[in-house]
């Protein structure tokens, strides 16, 4: 939490300063800002002792290549489905707008080539995820495959269900109000 924190402190300076950041800089940023590795840690604690251990949170903190593919993806299609709408509010600028300015594409361009990283990314989790044999139980590489996959539920091709979370009604009932039975 400290270091997303900084992250973002550091994004608001940035921003109240007008500097926009190169593509690499903002690529290294998203790995923390994405929030994966956040999520991770506080649903690993509530695993328990024997599978929330000390290299537990050493694979979260060093950033394995499986924690930080999930934190791209996440970051990637929030910024792909939402940067129309942020950029309406003056917000800090998204790999959308760090493609188009740093190399002067389309923005029809920019989100394909994301979209083509994120395909990349999710081929990097399986490499991981498949990985045998692996030092991790399964319950954790399973629990952050998850929250990966939780991105393309709330970050679809052109919504953002987190801004507009309305749009996540019809998924949340179909999880707990009229579930498939078993």
């Amino acid at each position: 939490l400290k270091k997303l924190a900084q992250f973002w402190l550091d994004e608001a300076r940035c921003y109240s300063k007008g500097q926009f950041p190169t593509l690499k800089k903002y690529f290294i940023d998203a790995c923390v800002t994405g929030g994966i590795p956040k999520l991770c840690a506080s649903a690993f604690v509530g695993m328990g002792a024997e599978t929330a251990t000390r290299e537990t949170f050493e694979w979260i903190a060093n950033r394995s290549k499986m924690v930080k593919a999930a934190s791209f993806i996440g970051r990637l299609q929030n910024d792909i489905c939402s940067h129309k709408f942020e950029q309406k509010r003056n917000h800090w600028p998204s790999a959308v707008e760090c493609y188009i300015k740093e190399c002067g594409v389309s923005e029809v361009e920019a989100v394909e080539f994301l979209w083509k990283v994120i395909s990349k990314l999710w081929k990097d989790i399986a490499e991981e995820y498949c990985q045998k044999p692996t030092e991790l139980p399964s319950t954790l590489t399973n629990r952050l495959l998850n929250l990966a996959r939780c991105a393309n539920i709330v970050y679809e091709k052109d919504d953002d269900y987190i801004t507009h979370s309305h749009l996540l009604k019809d998924h949340l009932n179909s999880l707990f109000i009229h579930p498939i039975p078993l």
